[in-house]
Protein backbone atom coordinates (compact mmCIF):
# COMPACT_ATOMS: atom_id res chain seq x y z
CA UNK A 1 0.00 0.00 0.00
CA UNK A 2 1.03 3.61 -0.48
CA UNK A 3 2.47 5.43 2.51
CA UNK A 4 0.12 8.34 1.70
CA UNK A 5 -3.52 8.37 2.75
CA UNK A 6 -4.96 4.97 1.84
CA UNK A 7 -7.71 5.10 -0.77
CA UNK A 8 -10.63 2.72 -0.34
CA UNK A 9 -13.40 2.18 -2.86
CA UNK A 10 -16.42 0.92 -0.89
CA UNK A 11 -19.01 -0.61 -3.21
CA UNK A 12 -22.54 -1.32 -1.98
CA UNK A 13 -23.89 -2.55 -5.27
CA UNK A 14 -27.48 -3.47 -4.40
CA UNK A 15 -30.21 -1.39 -6.03
CA UNK A 16 -32.01 -0.38 -2.83
CA UNK A 17 -30.26 2.72 -1.46
CA UNK A 18 -28.05 5.68 -2.28
CA UNK A 19 -24.71 6.73 -0.83
CA UNK A 20 -26.33 10.06 0.07
CA UNK A 21 -28.87 8.32 2.32
CA UNK A 22 -27.51 4.92 3.35
CA UNK A 23 -28.81 2.71 6.16
CA UNK A 24 -27.47 3.59 9.59
CA UNK A 25 -24.84 0.85 9.62
CA UNK A 26 -23.27 1.72 6.27
CA UNK A 27 -23.31 5.41 7.14
CA UNK A 28 -21.47 4.75 10.40
CA UNK A 29 -18.91 2.42 8.83
CA UNK A 30 -17.98 5.02 6.22
CA UNK A 31 -17.80 7.77 8.85
CA UNK A 32 -15.59 5.59 11.07
CA UNK A 33 -13.14 4.88 8.26
CA UNK A 34 -12.91 8.53 7.30
CA UNK A 35 -12.28 9.60 10.89
CA UNK A 36 -9.43 7.09 10.99
CA UNK A 37 -7.78 8.94 8.12
CA UNK A 38 -8.73 6.81 5.11
CA UNK A 39 -9.87 8.36 1.85
CA UNK A 40 -13.20 6.70 1.05
CA UNK A 41 -15.08 6.70 -2.23
CA UNK A 42 -18.48 5.25 -1.37
CA UNK A 43 -20.67 4.08 -4.26
CA UNK A 44 -24.16 2.61 -3.83
CA UNK A 45 -26.25 0.87 -6.45
CA UNK A 46 -29.07 3.40 -6.57
CA UNK A 47 -26.52 6.14 -7.32
CA UNK A 48 -26.86 4.99 -10.94
CA UNK A 49 -30.43 6.27 -10.98
CA UNK A 50 -32.21 2.90 -10.69
CA UNK A 51 -33.65 1.13 -7.70
CA UNK A 52 -35.91 2.61 -5.06
CA UNK A 53 -33.21 4.66 -3.35
CA UNK A 54 -33.70 7.48 -0.90
CA UNK A 55 -35.27 5.37 1.83
CA UNK A 56 -36.56 7.45 4.71
CA UNK A 57 -37.17 4.77 7.32
CA UNK A 58 -34.88 2.43 9.15
CA UNK A 59 -37.05 -0.62 8.70
CA UNK A 60 -38.42 -0.35 5.19
CA UNK A 61 -41.73 0.62 3.64
CA UNK A 62 -44.85 -1.48 4.19
CA UNK A 63 -46.20 -0.78 0.70
CA UNK A 64 -43.27 -2.77 -0.75
CA UNK A 65 -44.50 -5.90 1.03
CA UNK A 66 -48.18 -5.24 0.31
CA UNK A 67 -47.89 -5.25 -3.48
CA UNK A 68 -50.44 -7.71 -4.83
CA UNK A 69 -48.07 -9.83 -6.92
CA UNK A 70 -45.92 -10.74 -3.91
CA UNK A 71 -48.79 -12.76 -2.52
CA UNK A 72 -49.32 -14.86 -5.65
CA UNK A 73 -47.34 -18.03 -4.99
CA UNK A 74 -47.47 -19.42 -8.53
CA UNK A 75 -45.92 -16.23 -9.91
CA UNK A 76 -42.98 -16.02 -7.52
CA UNK A 77 -40.42 -17.68 -9.84
CA UNK A 78 -41.26 -15.13 -12.54
CA UNK A 79 -41.05 -12.20 -10.10
CA UNK A 80 -37.70 -13.51 -8.82
CA UNK A 81 -36.33 -14.03 -12.33
CA UNK A 82 -37.25 -10.50 -13.36
CA UNK A 83 -35.58 -9.18 -10.21
CA UNK A 84 -32.46 -11.23 -10.98
CA UNK A 85 -32.35 -9.90 -14.54
CA UNK A 86 -32.46 -6.37 -13.18
CA UNK A 87 -29.51 -7.29 -10.94
CA UNK A 88 -27.49 -8.61 -13.89
CA UNK A 89 -28.11 -5.49 -15.97
CA UNK A 90 -27.49 -3.23 -13.00
CA UNK A 91 -24.13 -4.85 -12.23
CA UNK A 92 -23.00 -4.42 -15.83
CA UNK A 93 -23.85 -0.72 -15.62
CA UNK A 94 -22.07 -0.48 -12.27
CA UNK A 95 -18.85 -1.88 -13.76
CA UNK A 96 -18.85 0.92 -16.34
CA UNK A 97 -19.63 3.52 -13.69
CA UNK A 98 -16.80 2.36 -11.41
CA UNK A 99 -14.29 2.37 -14.27
CA UNK A 100 -15.22 5.98 -15.03
CA UNK A 101 -14.95 6.99 -11.36
CA UNK A 102 -11.52 5.38 -11.02
CA UNK A 103 -10.10 6.79 -14.25
CA UNK A 104 -8.40 9.59 -12.32
CA UNK A 105 -8.63 8.12 -8.83
CA UNK A 106 -6.95 4.76 -8.29
CA UNK A 107 -7.95 2.97 -5.08
CA UNK A 108 -5.46 1.05 -2.95
CA UNK A 109 -8.11 -1.57 -2.23
CA UNK A 110 -11.71 -2.31 -3.12
CA UNK A 111 -14.17 -3.38 -0.43
CA UNK A 112 -17.47 -4.75 -1.78
CA UNK A 113 -20.64 -5.41 0.20
CA UNK A 114 -22.11 -8.69 -1.00
CA UNK A 115 -25.22 -8.35 -3.14
CA UNK A 116 -26.97 -10.94 -5.28
CA UNK A 117 -25.58 -11.24 -8.83
CA UNK A 118 -23.24 -8.29 -8.28
CA UNK A 119 -19.46 -8.46 -8.68
CA UNK A 120 -18.49 -5.07 -10.14
CA UNK A 121 -16.06 -4.45 -7.29
CA UNK A 122 -14.30 -7.76 -7.84
CA UNK A 123 -14.01 -7.17 -11.59
CA UNK A 124 -12.45 -3.74 -11.09
CA UNK A 125 -10.10 -4.98 -8.35
CA UNK A 126 -8.68 -7.58 -10.73
CA UNK A 127 -8.32 -5.03 -13.53
CA UNK A 128 -6.47 -2.63 -11.23
CA UNK A 129 -4.58 -5.43 -9.43
CA UNK A 130 -5.46 -4.20 -5.96
CA UNK A 131 -6.66 -6.27 -2.98
CA UNK A 132 -10.31 -7.25 -3.02
CA UNK A 133 -12.30 -7.44 0.23
CA UNK A 134 -15.70 -9.14 0.25
CA UNK A 135 -18.15 -8.13 2.96
CA UNK A 136 -20.10 -11.38 3.06
CA UNK A 137 -23.71 -11.35 4.22
CA UNK A 138 -24.47 -15.09 4.16
CA UNK A 139 -25.80 -17.00 1.17
CA UNK A 140 -28.07 -14.67 -0.76
CA UNK A 141 -30.07 -17.23 -2.75
CA UNK A 142 -32.82 -18.44 -0.42
CA UNK A 143 -35.28 -19.53 -3.11
CA UNK A 144 -35.52 -22.66 -5.26
CA UNK A 145 -36.88 -21.65 -8.66
CA UNK A 146 -35.69 -18.95 -11.04
CA UNK A 147 -33.84 -18.60 -14.31
CA UNK A 148 -30.63 -17.15 -12.85
CA UNK A 149 -30.41 -19.16 -9.62
CA UNK A 150 -27.44 -21.29 -10.71
CA UNK A 151 -25.59 -18.25 -11.98
CA UNK A 152 -26.15 -16.51 -8.63
CA UNK A 153 -24.86 -19.50 -6.68
CA UNK A 154 -21.74 -19.84 -8.85
CA UNK A 155 -21.00 -16.14 -8.52
CA UNK A 156 -21.21 -16.23 -4.73
CA UNK A 157 -18.74 -19.13 -4.60
CA UNK A 158 -16.38 -17.31 -6.94
CA UNK A 159 -16.42 -14.10 -4.90
CA UNK A 160 -15.60 -16.00 -1.72
CA UNK A 161 -12.78 -18.00 -3.32
CA UNK A 162 -11.26 -15.02 -5.18
CA UNK A 163 -11.42 -12.50 -2.33
CA UNK A 164 -8.15 -11.60 -0.63
CA UNK A 165 -10.12 -11.06 2.57
CA UNK A 166 -13.68 -11.92 3.57
CA UNK A 167 -15.35 -9.91 6.34
CA UNK A 168 -18.25 -11.47 8.25
CA UNK A 169 -20.40 -10.31 11.15
CA UNK A 170 -20.03 -13.31 13.47
CA UNK A 171 -17.76 -16.14 14.48
CA UNK A 172 -20.56 -18.49 13.43
CA UNK A 173 -20.27 -17.28 9.84
CA UNK A 174 -16.49 -17.57 9.92
CA UNK A 175 -16.81 -21.18 11.05
CA UNK A 176 -19.39 -21.83 8.34
CA UNK A 177 -17.10 -20.47 5.65
CA UNK A 178 -14.19 -22.52 6.97
CA UNK A 179 -16.31 -25.65 6.61
CA UNK A 180 -16.90 -24.65 2.99
CA UNK A 181 -13.17 -24.38 2.34
CA UNK A 182 -12.45 -20.70 2.99
CA UNK A 183 -9.12 -19.82 4.60
CA UNK A 184 -9.81 -18.77 8.23
CA UNK A 185 -6.68 -16.65 8.14
CA UNK A 186 -8.30 -14.48 5.46
CA UNK A 187 -11.69 -14.27 7.19
CA UNK A 188 -12.20 -11.35 9.55
CA UNK A 189 -15.01 -11.09 12.11
CA UNK A 190 -16.41 -7.57 12.47
CA UNK A 191 -19.44 -7.58 14.75
CA UNK A 192 -22.15 -5.00 14.40
CA UNK A 193 -21.53 -1.89 16.46
CA UNK A 194 -22.95 1.45 17.52
CA UNK A 195 -21.94 5.00 18.38
CA UNK A 196 -22.65 5.13 22.14
CA UNK A 197 -22.94 8.92 22.10
CA UNK A 198 -26.06 8.69 19.93
CA UNK A 199 -27.89 6.17 22.11
CA UNK A 200 -28.50 7.62 25.54
CA UNK A 201 -31.46 7.66 27.92
CA UNK A 202 -32.83 11.06 26.93
CA UNK A 203 -35.40 11.89 29.60
CA UNK A 204 -37.22 14.44 27.43
CA UNK A 205 -37.57 11.98 24.55
CA UNK A 206 -38.69 9.28 26.98
CA UNK A 207 -41.45 11.48 28.35
CA UNK A 208 -42.60 12.60 24.90
CA UNK A 209 -42.85 9.10 23.43
CA UNK A 210 -44.59 7.63 26.46
CA UNK A 211 -47.08 10.50 26.47
CA UNK A 212 -47.77 9.98 22.76
CA UNK A 213 -48.70 6.31 23.23
CA UNK A 214 -50.39 6.99 26.59
CA UNK A 215 -48.12 4.94 28.86
CA UNK A 216 -48.26 5.92 32.52
CA UNK A 217 -45.00 6.71 34.32
CA UNK A 218 -44.97 3.63 36.55
CA UNK A 219 -45.75 1.14 33.77
CA UNK A 220 -42.99 -1.07 32.37
CA UNK A 221 -42.74 -0.46 28.62
CA UNK A 222 -41.48 -3.43 26.61
CA UNK A 223 -40.52 -2.72 23.02
CA UNK A 224 -39.31 -4.08 19.71
CA UNK A 225 -37.96 -1.91 16.86
CA UNK A 226 -37.31 -3.81 13.68
CA UNK A 227 -38.68 -5.37 10.54
CA UNK A 228 -41.48 -7.89 10.39
CA UNK A 229 -39.26 -10.30 8.47
CA UNK A 230 -39.90 -13.99 9.09
CA UNK A 231 -36.63 -14.48 10.96
CA UNK A 232 -37.50 -11.79 13.52
CA UNK A 233 -40.55 -13.85 14.52
CA UNK A 234 -42.56 -10.76 15.55
CA UNK A 235 -45.62 -12.96 15.93
CA UNK A 236 -43.85 -14.60 18.90
CA UNK A 237 -43.80 -11.28 20.75
CA UNK A 238 -47.55 -10.83 20.25
CA UNK A 239 -48.15 -14.30 21.73
CA UNK A 240 -45.80 -13.55 24.63
CA UNK A 241 -47.52 -10.20 25.25
CA UNK A 242 -50.82 -12.04 25.64
CA UNK A 243 -49.25 -14.33 28.26
CA UNK A 244 -47.67 -11.41 30.12
CA UNK A 245 -50.98 -9.56 30.17
CA UNK A 246 -52.66 -12.58 31.71
CA UNK A 247 -50.09 -12.66 34.50
CA UNK A 248 -49.27 -9.00 35.18
CA UNK A 249 -52.09 -7.02 33.59
CA UNK A 250 -52.09 -4.47 30.76
CA UNK A 251 -51.66 -1.42 32.97
CA UNK A 252 -48.51 -2.64 34.66
CA UNK A 253 -46.75 -3.82 31.47
CA UNK A 254 -47.28 -2.25 28.05
CA UNK A 255 -45.85 -3.30 24.69
CA UNK A 256 -44.65 -1.24 21.73
CA UNK A 257 -43.78 -2.62 18.28
CA UNK A 258 -42.27 -0.27 15.68
CA UNK A 259 -41.56 -1.26 12.09
CA UNK A 260 -42.91 -2.70 8.85
CA UNK A 261 -42.41 -5.85 6.87
CA UNK A 262 -43.79 -8.93 5.19
CA UNK A 263 -45.45 -10.37 8.31
CA UNK A 264 -46.85 -7.11 9.68
CA UNK A 265 -50.43 -7.80 8.58
CA UNK A 266 -50.41 -11.25 10.16
CA UNK A 267 -49.11 -9.84 13.46
CA UNK A 268 -51.66 -7.05 13.40
CA UNK A 269 -54.53 -9.49 12.91
CA UNK A 270 -53.26 -11.68 15.74
CA UNK A 271 -53.00 -8.69 18.07
CA UNK A 272 -56.54 -7.64 17.20
CA UNK A 273 -57.85 -11.16 17.67
CA UNK A 274 -56.35 -11.41 21.15
CA UNK A 275 -57.60 -7.96 22.10
CA UNK A 276 -54.11 -6.57 22.71
CA UNK A 277 -54.24 -3.60 20.37
CA UNK A 278 -54.32 -0.20 22.06
CA UNK A 279 -54.99 -1.63 25.49
CA UNK A 280 -51.76 -3.56 26.02
CA UNK A 281 -49.96 -3.25 22.68
CA UNK A 282 -49.27 -0.29 20.41
CA UNK A 283 -48.07 -0.90 16.85
CA UNK A 284 -46.35 1.97 15.04
CA UNK A 285 -45.01 2.16 11.45
CA UNK A 286 -41.32 2.42 10.67
CA UNK A 287 -39.67 5.67 11.69
CA UNK A 288 -36.78 7.75 10.28
CA UNK A 289 -33.50 6.41 11.61
CA UNK A 290 -32.87 9.62 13.52
CA UNK A 291 -35.90 8.93 15.71
CA UNK A 292 -34.78 5.47 16.83
CA UNK A 293 -32.72 6.59 19.88
CA UNK A 294 -35.63 8.63 21.22
CA UNK A 295 -38.04 5.72 21.01
CA UNK A 296 -35.54 3.39 22.67
CA UNK A 297 -35.18 5.91 25.51
CA UNK A 298 -38.88 5.41 26.28
CA UNK A 299 -38.45 1.66 26.85
CA UNK A 300 -37.69 -0.25 30.04
CA UNK A 301 -37.06 -3.63 28.35
CA UNK A 302 -36.01 -4.26 24.74
CA UNK A 303 -36.94 -7.41 22.84
CA UNK A 304 -35.56 -9.28 19.88
CA UNK A 305 -38.33 -11.89 19.44
CA UNK A 306 -36.44 -13.82 16.79
CA UNK A 307 -33.29 -13.75 14.70
CA UNK A 308 -31.26 -15.85 12.34
CA UNK A 309 -28.84 -18.25 14.00
CA UNK A 310 -25.82 -16.80 12.18
CA UNK A 311 -25.69 -13.04 12.91
CA UNK A 312 -26.54 -10.95 15.96
CA UNK A 313 -28.45 -8.00 14.44
CA UNK A 314 -27.35 -4.41 14.99
CA UNK A 315 -30.49 -3.59 16.95
CA UNK A 316 -29.03 -5.58 19.85
CA UNK A 317 -26.07 -3.21 20.12
CA UNK A 318 -28.44 -0.24 19.86
CA UNK A 319 -30.61 -1.61 22.66
CA UNK A 320 -27.56 -2.22 24.84
CA UNK A 321 -26.09 1.22 24.16
CA UNK A 322 -29.30 2.74 25.54
CA UNK A 323 -28.69 0.87 28.79
CA UNK A 324 -31.65 -1.42 28.19
CA UNK A 325 -31.91 -5.00 29.45
CA UNK A 326 -32.31 -6.92 26.21
CA UNK A 327 -34.14 -10.23 25.77
CA UNK A 328 -32.99 -12.23 22.72
CA UNK A 329 -33.07 -15.81 21.35
CA UNK A 330 -30.40 -18.11 22.69
CA UNK A 331 -28.33 -18.68 19.55
CA UNK A 332 -24.51 -18.95 19.43
CA UNK A 333 -24.27 -15.75 17.35
CA UNK A 334 -26.21 -13.82 20.00
CA UNK A 335 -24.00 -15.28 22.73
CA UNK A 336 -21.04 -13.63 20.98
CA UNK A 337 -22.58 -10.29 22.02
CA UNK A 338 -24.79 -10.99 25.05
CA UNK A 339 -23.52 -12.55 28.28
CA UNK A 340 -26.67 -14.19 29.63
CA UNK A 341 -27.98 -12.65 32.86
CA UNK A 342 -25.15 -10.08 32.89
CA UNK A 343 -25.56 -7.95 29.77
CA UNK A 344 -28.89 -9.35 28.64
CA UNK A 345 -31.27 -12.29 28.93
CA UNK A 346 -31.42 -15.18 26.46
CA UNK A 347 -34.52 -17.33 25.98
CA UNK A 348 -35.33 -20.54 24.16
CA UNK A 349 -35.99 -19.59 20.51
CA UNK A 350 -39.51 -19.90 19.07
CA UNK A 351 -40.98 -20.36 22.55
CA UNK A 352 -43.43 -17.66 23.61
CA UNK A 353 -43.71 -19.11 27.11
CA UNK A 354 -39.95 -18.75 27.62
CA UNK A 355 -40.05 -15.23 26.19
CA UNK A 356 -42.93 -14.18 28.41
CA UNK A 357 -41.18 -15.65 31.47
CA UNK A 358 -38.06 -13.59 30.75
CA UNK A 359 -40.15 -10.44 30.33
CA UNK A 360 -42.05 -11.07 33.57
CA UNK A 361 -38.82 -11.69 35.48
CA UNK A 362 -37.41 -8.34 34.38
CA UNK A 363 -40.71 -6.50 34.80
CA UNK A 364 -40.85 -7.71 38.42
CA UNK A 365 -37.30 -6.62 39.27
CA UNK A 366 -36.39 -2.98 38.63
CA UNK A 367 -32.97 -3.44 40.25
CA UNK A 368 -32.09 -6.28 37.90
CA UNK A 369 -33.18 -4.20 34.92
CA UNK A 370 -30.90 -1.40 36.01
CA UNK A 371 -27.91 -3.68 36.68
CA UNK A 372 -28.17 -5.48 33.35
CA UNK A 373 -28.68 -2.20 31.52
CA UNK A 374 -25.54 -0.68 33.07
CA UNK A 375 -23.45 -3.74 32.23
CA UNK A 376 -24.82 -3.73 28.68
CA UNK A 377 -23.86 -0.11 28.16
CA UNK A 378 -20.34 -0.76 29.45
CA UNK A 379 -19.99 -3.79 27.16
CA UNK A 380 -20.80 -1.60 24.17
CA UNK A 381 -18.15 0.94 25.13
CA UNK A 382 -15.58 -1.80 25.71
CA UNK A 383 -16.21 -3.99 22.66
CA UNK A 384 -18.79 -2.78 20.17
CA UNK A 385 -17.94 0.70 18.93
CA UNK A 386 -17.39 1.15 15.19
CA UNK A 387 -13.70 1.82 15.71
CA UNK A 388 -13.21 -1.43 17.63
CA UNK A 389 -15.04 -3.57 15.07
CA UNK A 390 -15.19 -2.27 11.50
CA UNK A 391 -12.39 0.23 11.98
CA UNK A 392 -10.13 -2.53 13.26
CA UNK A 393 -11.12 -4.76 10.34
CA UNK A 394 -10.01 -2.18 7.78
CA UNK A 395 -6.79 -1.54 9.69
CA UNK A 396 -6.04 -5.28 9.55
CA UNK A 397 -6.69 -5.39 5.80
CA UNK A 398 -4.46 -2.39 5.15
CA UNK A 399 -1.66 -3.81 7.31
CA UNK A 400 -1.76 -7.22 5.63
CA UNK A 401 -2.43 -5.88 2.14
CA UNK A 402 1.24 -5.24 1.43
CA UNK A 403 2.19 -8.87 1.93
CA UNK A 404 -1.04 -10.27 0.49
CA UNK A 405 -1.22 -9.38 -3.18
CA UNK A 406 -4.38 -10.18 -5.15
CA UNK A 407 -4.72 -13.81 -6.14
CA UNK A 408 -4.75 -12.97 -9.83
CA UNK A 409 -1.32 -11.34 -9.48
CA UNK A 410 0.05 -14.20 -7.36
CA UNK A 411 -1.07 -16.86 -9.81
Amino acid sequence: MSEDKVRVLYVCGGRSFRSGNPPRKIEKVVDCWRRKGYEILHVCGADLGSGVGGMTTEYGAQEHHDRWYRGVRIGRPLVTTLSEWRDVCHDAALVTDLRDRCAGWTPDLIWERSSRLHCAGMILARELRVPYVLEWKDHLVDYQFSLFRRKALRLEKRKISDADFVVVESGVLKHQLANEGADPGRTIVAHNAVDPTEFTRDSAARTAVRREIEVVDDAVLVGYLGSYAFYHDARRLVLAADLVRSRLGSRRVRFLMVGAGKEYRECRKLAEKTGLIDGALTMMPGVPKGEVPGILAALDIAILPGSTDIICPIKIQEYMACGLPTVAPDYPCNREVIDNQRTGVLFEPRNEAALSAAICELADDARKREMIGCEARQEIEDRFTWGKTWGAALEFVVEKGVETRPKLERA
